[in-house]
C-alpha cells in the first residue's frame, strides 16, 4: 500500500519509530481498583466519569472500542487513584502489550473547579491509550504528525479538554489506515 505523506501542521502519533495502537476491531477493557481511593465514593465518581468519556470515544466509532469489565483479569487496564502529584490530574498509557496497565486520576483532579471536568480529563487520557500525543508532540519529540492541525484538540492542554470534529476525523482516519508505516515509523497492532 502507498504510505501517506502527512504534512507540517496536524495531530501527533508515535513513540520513537513505533506507532503503537490497537488492532482495527478490537474492544480494549477496562475496570477500576475498588481500594486505595480517598473513599468509596470517589472511586465509584472516577469510575463512573471515565466510564462517560469512553462511551464518548465509543459513540465516535473510530475503530476500537472500550467496554468496562468488573474483573481486572480481563482489562487491558486499571483505573487507579494516583495520591498526589502536584499539579498533574491524571496519567494513562500508550497502547502495548503488557497484561494490565494503568490511569491514574489524581488529589487535584477531584478539587474544586476540576472535578466536575473530570470526564473532559479523561477524554484526553482516553486519545492517549489509543496512541495519541499531545497536539505540542513536536516539542516532545519522538512523534511524527498524522490529520489536521487544530490547537484545541482535546489532546492539547487547553481546560477543560473539548472533544474536536478533527480528533474524531483524523483518530477515525488513523485507524482505517492499513499501511505498515507512517513517515517511516512502523505501525504497531496490539490485540488487548
Amino acid at each position: 500500500p502507498k504510505e501517506k505523506k502527512p504534512g507540517p501542521e496536524e495531530i501527533w502519533i508515535g513513540l520513537w519509530g513505533v506507532i503503537p495502537r490497537w488492532k482495527y476491531g478490537e474492544t480494549v477493557n477496562y475496570t477500576a481498583y475498588k481500594n486505595g481511593w480517598l473513599s468509596p465514593s470517589h472511586a465509584y465518581y472516577a469510575t463512573y466519569k471515565l466510564y462517560e468519556a469512553a462511551e464518548k470515544w465509543n459513540s465516535l466509532k473510530v475503530g476500537v472500542k472500550f467496554h468496562y469489565v468488573a474483573n481486572p483479569e480481563d482489562a487491558a487496564f486499571v483505573l487507579a487513584y494516583g495520591g498526589d502529584a502536584g499539579s498533574t490530574l491524571a496519567k494513562a498509557f500508550f497502547p502495548n502489550s503488557n497484561d494490565l496497565n494503568t490511569v491514574f486520576v489524581y488529589q487535584r483532579a477531584f478539587q474544586a473547579g476540576m472535578v466536575n471536568n473530570m470526564a473532559n480529563v479523561f477524554l484526553h487520557e482516553l486519545g492517549h491509550v489509543l496512541g495519541l500525543r499531545h497536539e505540542f508532540a513536536a516539542q516532545e519529540g519522538g512523534a511524527i504528525p498524522w490529520g489536521s492541525s487544530n490547537p484545541l484538540s482535546v489532546m492539547s492542554y487547553n481546560f477543560p479538554p473539548e472533544m474536536q470534529e478533527s480528533d474524531e476525523r483524523d483518530t477515525r482516519s488513523f485507524y482505517k489506515f492499513t499501511g505498515t508505516t507512517i513517515g517511516g515509523y512502523l505501525i504497531q497492532n496490539i490485540t488487548p
